[in-house]
Parts: structure tokens; sequence; C-alpha cells
């Protein structure tokens, strides 16, 4: 899984990025904005899907 969250030089989208370190969300790449202001960044974060973990619960918990 993949998200994008933009990170504008006046601080928005920074508790956004935080929160989503915080839930094991890694990044990935960091582009700084193309236009005249290069103070604005992409920043593409990626988790991996827990899958294997919920089949394994599932399991023990029938037995």
């Amino acid at each position: 899984m993949q998200k994008a969250v933009i990170i504008q030089s006046n601080g928005t989208g920074k508790k956004d990025l935080d929160n989503l370190l915080r839930e094991g969300w890694k990044v990935v790449s960091i582009t700084p904005n193309n236009g005249p202001s290069y103070n604005d960044f992409l920043i593409i974060l990626e988790k991996k899907e827990e899958k294997k973990q919920e089949n394994n619960i599932s399991q023990s918990e029938q037995k």
C-alpha cells in the first residue's frame, strides 16, 4: 500500500506525515515542488499489508 502527503512551506501536512510515521508507514520518496517555491515536498509512503499476521491469529483462535 502507498500513500502520498504534500508538506507545504507553511507546515500544512506535517501532522499528517507524523501520524502516518507513528502508524508504521515508511518514506520511500521525497520530491521537491517543481514550481517557483522549492519549500513544498511530495512525500510517498509505503506500508506492508499484514494479512499473514491476521491469518495466523484467526487460525489460533479456531483451535
